[in-house]
């Protein structure tokens, strides 16, 4: 616990420190923002995943379209939102987890090394809102995303 006190201090300072046009300023909220949610795993403390949400938010704003950084960060955003769905039951976080896993997919070119995650993000998060809402589609979907995932994977050899 004193560990990940002292790691959220230090990126809280950095921050202080960093101008808001530095390049260094979404790492270093997207540190703090992984920081708090590994903290919120281990002690469920809900202002931590809020406050994460957030700093997920301030970072992809610095990541325009076309950054490389916006992938991981539309993903950092959209596990986030789909953890605090999973927490307490918010239709709305889920909604716009699926979107973001949409545009981080839409980012990834076939043969993308991040291809196989966001597809199953986008999969896992439609299997959610089906279990919710009972929407057919995205049964369909996220069953036709796994399909795509598994075939991105290597064969298995004996």
């Amino acid at each position: 616990r004193w560990s990940s006190c002292i790691t959220n201090l230090v990126y809280r300072a950095r921050l202080r420190l960093c101008p808001a046009s530095h390049l260094l300023r979404s790492l270093f909220l997207n540190k703090l923002a992984n920081s708090l949610l590994d903290r919120f795993g281990q002690h469920d403390i809900m202002s931590d995943l809020d406050e994460a949400i957030e700093l997920y938010r301030a970072a992809l704003l610095l990541h325009p379209p076309g950054h490389s950084d916006q992938s991981s960060s539309l993903n950092n955003l959209a596990n986030s939102l789909r953890d605090r769905f999973i927490q307490c039951g918010i239709m709305s976080d889920l909604d716009e987890a699926i979107e973001l896993y949409r545009d981080a997919l839409l980012l990834c070119p076939p043969g993308h090394s991040d291809q196989f995650m966001s597809l199953s993000n986008l999969a896992v998060s439609l299997g959610d809102r089906f279990q919710q809402c009972g929407i057919t589609a995205d049964f369909d979907e996220a069953i036709k995303l796994y399909r795509d995932a598994l075939l991105l994977c290597p064969p298995v050899t004996n």
